[in-house]
C-alpha cells in the first residue's frame, strides 16, 4: 500500500566527523546517511530521542554517495532498525567492496592522505534499492521529497529536494573548516565544473538553506555567490 506524503521533520544528528538527517514523515521516516560504524550507537539514542515509534518508522537508510564516512555505519544500522538500504547505482561499488569509491585529487594534502583514506575498510553489503537516473520520487516511503543525482564528488552523488525550501546536499557542498556556516568545496573532487553544474541544478529548486553533511546550515545566496559567481 502507498502512504500519502507528508512534509517531513528534518533532524539533524550531529558528530564530530558528520552528520546525518532523520526524515520524519507521518508514518515512515527515512535516514539519509549512515556515517562511520562507531556513531551507530549515538544514531540510535538520537532517533529513540523522538519519542514513540521511532525507530520502527525508519524504512529506508538513503546514502548520498559511496564514500565509507557516510555508508560505512549501514549495516550495523539496518540490523538494529529492521529498514532498506538505497544508493544510486553509480556509486554501487562502495558499498559492495567496503571501501571508498576512487578518490580524486586536486592538492598535495590530498595526495598525501588518500593512500590512507583508501586503505580503510568498512563491513561489505548489498544495498536493497539501487537508483538509477538523475531524479526519483520519495514519496513511495512516505516523504515528500525528490532526489536528485548530483555529480561532482562521486559521480552517483545524490541530493534531496524538500517542498519547504531546503536541499539536504550530501558532500556536494561542505562547510569550510574554520568557519563551517560559508560554503567550500569537498574533498575529493575531478572535476570542479561538474560540481558548479550539480549547485547549479540544485538551485535551480529555489532552496533557501543546504545541508551537508560536513558544516552548515549554509545560506543558498551564499553558495550561489562561491560557486557560481
Amino acid at each position: 500500500m502507498k502512504l500519502a506524503a507528508r512534509t517531513p521533520s528534518i533532524v539533524e544528528i550531529r558528530t564530530p566527523t558528520g552528520k546525518v538527517y532523520l526524515l520524519e514523515g507521518e508514518k515512515r521516516s527515512i535516514l539519509v546517511d549512515a556515517l562511520n560504524d562507531w556513531y551507530e550507537k549515538k544514531i540510535i539514542r538520537s532517533i529513540q530521542n523522538r519519542g514513540g515509534d521511532s525507530l520502527s518508522k525508519v524504512k529506508l537508510i538513503l546514502l548520498t554517495h559511496g564514500h565509507l564516512d557516510h555508508f560505512g555505519g549501514a549495516p550495523g544500522l539496518k540490523r538494529r532498525l529492521g529498514c532498506m538500504i538505497a544508493i544510486h547505482q553509480l556509486d554501487v561499488e562502495g558499498p559492495r567492496s567496503g571501501r571508498n569509491l576512487p578518490l580524486a585529487t586536486r592538492n598535495t594534502w590530498e595526495r598525501m592522505t588518500r593512500p590512507f583514506v583508501s586503505r580503510i575498510k568498512a563491513e561489505p553489503f548489498e544495498p536493497d534499492v539501487t537508483f538509477e537516473g538523475d531524479e526519483g520520487d520519495l514519496s513511495d516511503y512516505g516523504i515528500e521529497a525528490k532526489w536528485v543525482r548530483t555529480p561532482g564528488h562521486t559521480q552517483g552523488s545524490i541530493s534531496i529536494v524538500f517542498p519547504a525550501q531546503v536541499a539536504i546536499v550530501g558532500d556536494l557542498v561542505v562547510g569550510r573548516f574554520n568557519a563551517p556556516r560559508k560554503p567550500a568545496y569537498p574533498l575529493w573532487v575531478k572535476d570542479p565544473q561538474q560540481i558548479k553544474d550539480s549547485v547549479s541544478r540544485i538551485l535551480e529548486y529555489s532552496p533557501k538553506t543546504l545541508l551537508s553533511g560536513h558544516g552548515g546550515p549554509l545560506d543558498a545566496d551564499e553558495v550561489r555567490r562561491f560557486f557560481l559567481g
